[in-house]
């Protein structure tokens, strides 16, 4: 910057004449000169900071918004999906009713036993059968009263009473 500053001024005093050019150059400062710039802030003026805070704000309620109505859309998209799935769930228990009614008509069912070699009985026959005892049960005894007035004492003759042990009296 120093070597700009005296090579200019050199050249200025050389065009107005040869005897100034010396003369100029010892009144040339040692020291260079600072030119003062003025900083500019690159990248637009800044934003006031309480604008900074209502601008986020405002970025919230946006994205808030969004997400409300995105999640709104997907929940309406599912429900008509599940109408759609549940009018063909119906259509279909509808056509299975129709196909097991079919499969259980009496005519169906004489068909196929005629298809598998079977022939209709000609005559009814009756079995008469006797009853036969699988497992004993014994019959329950009357409880006998239990002389003290306690209601679990009582209630343990009802019980014995009807798995046939005798309460004994003390």
């Amino acid at each position: 910057m120093f070597r700009s500053l005296l090579h200019l001024r050199h050249r200025n005093a050389t065009r107005r004449g040869g005897d100034h050019a010396i003369s100029d150059l010892t009144a040339v400062p040692i020291e260079p000169v600072q030119i003062r710039r003025s900083r500019t802030r690159r990248g637009g003026p800044r934003t006031p900071l309480p604008l900074v805070g209502l601008i986020a704000i405002a970025a919230g309620v946006g994205v808030a918004y969004v997400a409300q109505v995105a999640h709104a859309t997907q929940a309406t998209y599912e429900a008509s999906q599940l109408q759609r799935d549940e009018s063909q769930l119906r259509t279909e228990a509808s056509r299975l009713d129709d196909q097991l009614a079919r499969l259980h008509a009496t005519e169906r069912v004489v068909a196929a036993a005629q298809q598998l070699g079977m022939r209709p009985a000609g005559q009814w026959a009756y079995v008469a059968s006797q009853k036969v005892v699988v497992i004993e049960v014994p019959n329950p005894k009357p409880a006998t009263q239990v002389a003290s007035g306690d209601p679990l004492q009582h209630f343990i003759a009802v019980i014995g009473g009807a798995f046939g042990v005798e309460a004994s009296n003390p």
